[in-house]
């Protein structure tokens, strides 16, 4: 026979169990929103590339691309800026920033200038004033920010790895810089430049399917790892 504290002991247990198994199932079934940003859209064509394609069109197929790569993950959800070619403005991509509260922010270009010699690919990150990676900030919202930045940089150097192995020696550097869509808010977020449309050798890759399925899977390797 079970005396009264002995069933409640056998309750406490069995809650305990219930509820460890309820937050595994939960924590498994957790996704992890990626918002894709292919830059220009519509009226804002982006760098002219041919008298065909523009800036506009390469975003749009390589970030489709990631999404498509991606939809087999079980923990990953991509969500696009814009899925056609609709003109979309920096006030339009910062609201669905905001309403959709991304686990992760990448905006894709293409770069331009400095020359036909340039050539490669670039990441930039939100700069942060210095004060807040200080391990002494205490304000909460200053260690988001230290957060959102170190997770910005923790994806780029996965991205830098998976990109290098695409284009050997073609990488440019991470970047700190002022990303205007991000200013304000509490993301992680990278813009990825992808190559140079001023390079003959840059563009004819960035022209090319096969290479833009080659730089989805790269970057949707970089995601699955972050999120691994």
């Amino acid at each position: 026979m079970f005396d009264k504290k002995n069933i409640l002991l056998i309750i406490g247990i069995l809650v305990c169990f219930v509820f460890c198994a309820a937050c595994e199932l939960s924590a498994m079934g957790k996704k992890h929103i990626i918002l894709i940003d292919p830059a220009h859209g519509g009226e804002d064509q982006g760098i002219k590339l041919t008298n065909d394609v523009y800036e506009k069109d390469i975003t749009l197929a390589i970030a489709q691309f990631i999404k498509r790569e991606l939809s087999k993950e079980s923990n990953l959800e991509v969500v696009l800026t814009r899925d056609s070619d609709k003109t979309v403005t920096e006030e339009d991509r910062k609201k669905s920033i905001g309403k959709i509260k991304p686990d992760f922010f990448l905006s894709l270009h293409v770069n331009g200038g400095f020359g036909r010699n340039a050539s490669g690919f670039e990441l930039y990150y939100q700069g942060l004033s210095e004060d807040i990676g200080k391990k002494t900030a205490k304000d909460d919202k200053l260690q988001v920010k230290n957060k959102c930045q170190n997770d910005s940089v923790a994806m780029a150097k996965i991205i830098q790895e998976n990109l290098n192995t695409l284009f050997p020696r073609k990488g440019r550097g991470l970047r700190k810089a002022d990303l205007p869509v991000t200013d304000g808010l509490l993301v992680p977020a990278l813009v990825v430049e992808m190559g140079f449309a001023t390079n003959s050798e840059d563009k004819s890759k960035l022209l090319n399917l096969k290479t833009q399925a080659e730089i989805s899977k790269s970057l949707a390797k970089s995601i699955k790892t972050f999120f691994r």
